[in-house]
C-alpha cells in the first residue's frame, strides 16, 4: 500500500466490513498498512472485524449505520473524518443485497425493487458524495465499488439485483471523470458467483442426495457456468483485486471495471 506519502498512514473506509468480502477486504487493508473505518449494520460482527485490525497493530473505528439511511451515514462519516483526522485515501462499498430471486420483472414487487437500490446504489452514491471532496482536497484517493457480472449483461429473475450493479457502473464511471484531475481514481471490480459457505453447503447437499462426490457437482457448475479457468472463484480473487487497485499498482486505472469470474465473460 502506497496510496499517499511514506510519513502518513493511509486511512480506509469499508462498508458491508461485518462479513463476508467487505470483512476480508477490511482486515486486507489493515495488513497493507492501512487505519480502517468499518461500517455496517451489525456492532457485534463490525467489532470482530476491528479487534482482527488491531491486532495487526492498525487502528480501527467501528462505524454503525445503514448505508440506506443518508443521514445515518452522515453522521457515521463524520464520526470517521474526525477519528482519520480528516483523511480518507481509500473508500470500498462492498455492502449489497441479492434481492428477490427468480421474479420476473413483471411480478417484482415495489418496495423488494427499492430495497436492492437503496443498498446497492444509494449506499455507494451516499459515502462517495461525502468523501470524493475530501480525496479531491487531499489530491489522492480510491474509490472501489463491488459491482457484479449480473450488472454487465442482465439476468432473468435478477433484475433488481442487476439493475443496481448496472447502474454502479455509470456512477462510478462519472465520478472518474470528475475527479481525476485531483488525483483520485474510481473504479468496480464485478465478481462472478462467489464459493461462499452457502454455495459449498449447497453443492455438499446436492451431493448427497445424487450419490456422487462433491468434486463431481463442482465439476458439473463450472462447466455450466462456462468458466474458463474451471474454478470457482473465492472471495480472496476478489480481494486481491482491490488490493491491487488500493496500491501504488492501481495509481494509473480510473473508470474501469474489473471483471473476477473465472473466465465466464471473455
Amino acid at each position: 500500500m502506497n496510496t499517499i506519502a511514506d510519513t502518513v498512514r493511509p486511512v480506509a473506509l469499508v462498508t458491508g466490513a461485518s462479513s463476508g468480502t467487505g470483512r476480508d477486504v477490511a482486515i486486507a487493508l489493515a495488513e497493507d498498512g492501512c487505519d480502517v473505518g468499518v461500517l455496517g449494520r451489525r456492532t457485534d460482527a463490525l467489532e470482530a472485524t476491528a479487534d482482527r485490525i488491531r491486532q495487526l497493530g492498525r487502528r480501527a473505528c467501528v462505524l454503525t449505520a445503514d448505508v440506506r439511511d443518508e443521514q445515518a451515514v452522515a453522521g457515521a462519516l463524520q464520526v470517521f473524518l474526525a477519528w482519520s483526522g480528516g483523511r480518507a485515501d481509500v473508500l470500498v462499498n462492498a455492502a449489497g443485497i441479492p434481492g428477490p430471486l427468480g421474479d420476473p420483472v413483471g411480478e417484482l414487487q415495489l418496495g423488494d425493487f427499492d430495497a436492492v437500490m437503496a443498498t446497492n446504489l444509494r449506499g455507494p452514491f451516499l459515502t462517495m458524495t461525502h468523501l470524493l471532496p475530501v480525496m479531491c482536497r487531499q489530491g489522492n484517493g480510491r474509490v472501489i465499488n463491488i459491482g457484479g457480472t449480473h450488472g454487465m449483461r442482465g439476468r432473468a429473475g435478477r433484475a433488481s439485483y442487476a439493475t443496481s450493479k448496472w447502474a454502479l457502473r455509470g456512477l462510478t464511471r462519472s465520478a472518474a471523470l470528475e475527479v481525476g484531475a485531483h488525483g483520485v481514481t474510481a473504479n468496480v471490480v464485478a465478481p462472478g458467483a462467489i464459493a461462499v459457505d452457502r454455495m459449498r453447503k449447497r453443492w455438499a447437499e446436492q451431493a448427497e442426495a445424487e450419490g456422487v462426490s462433491e468434486e463431481e457437482v463442482l465439476d458439473r457448475y463450472v462447466h455450466a457456468m462456462g468458466m474458463a479457468l474451471k474454478r470457482p472463484n473465492e472471495t480472496s480473487d476478489v480481494v486481491a483485486t482491490v488490493r491491487f487497485l488500493a496500491g501504488e499498482g492501481g495509481r494509473n486505472i480510473t473508470g474501469q471495471e474489473i471483471v473476477v469470474d473465472g473466465g465466464v465473460i471473455v
